[in-house]
């Protein structure tokens, strides 16, 4: 019985800015893309980025979900980061190393996060947020999405496409920009 070794890419062949950052398992899993940009500072010259692959990203890439509904998606996600505490608020830090009399307090900017998560979620119903959070937040495909829930796989992309046009009115209704 032949068995098929993966040849291990060598550190030389690998772009220099994983080398830098010291992300080749990583990137050699596939988590990260390179992407080539304009550096802010000077249009003319192009820098070489890593950028942590999406699922969301790939499902625009591939036509499934608009462009709108990606971005929909990327708010989603900035929004639970910021009820979470995971700001550059300074209060929000203090929040959460300080407690009162027991009692956790969050920060006034997240819980405007939280208002406007909560009345999200009371939009789009428990079912398609479970979808949305298993994308957004969990980086989970679709095909694994119809392994956990054991539907079909052409039933499950209905769902999440539905469940990506849910966020997209509910942050229009709800998420003002």
């Amino acid at each position: 019985m032949t068995q098929f070794i993966k040849k291990k890419q060598s550190p030389k062949l690998l772009p220099s800015v994983v080398q830098e950052h010291e992300l080749t398992l990583p990137y050699l899993r596939g988590e990260y893309a390179l992407e080539i940009g304009e550096e802010p500072n000077s249009a003319k010259r192009k820098v070489t980025r890593l950028r942590r692959k999406c699922v969301y990203d790939e499902m625009m890439n591939r036509g499934s979900i608009s462009e709108e509904q990606r971005n929909c998606a990327e708010r989603y996600a900035i929004l639970c980061e910021k009820a979470l505490g995971s700001t550059g608020d300074l209060y929000a830090r203090i929040n959460l190393l300080k407690e009162g009399r027991g009692n956790w307090e969050p920060s006034s900017s997240q819980h405007e996060a939280y208002d406007k998560l909560f009345r999200i979620w009371k939009s789009m119903g428990r079912y398609h947020r479970e979808i949305i959070d298993m994308i957004v937040l969990g980086n989970i495909g679709t095909k694994e999405i119809s392994k956990l829930v054991k539907l079909n796989l052409h039933y499950t992309m209905g769902q999440v496409l539905s469940a990506f046009i849910l966020l997209e009115e509910a942050l229009k209704e709800n998420y003002s920009l």
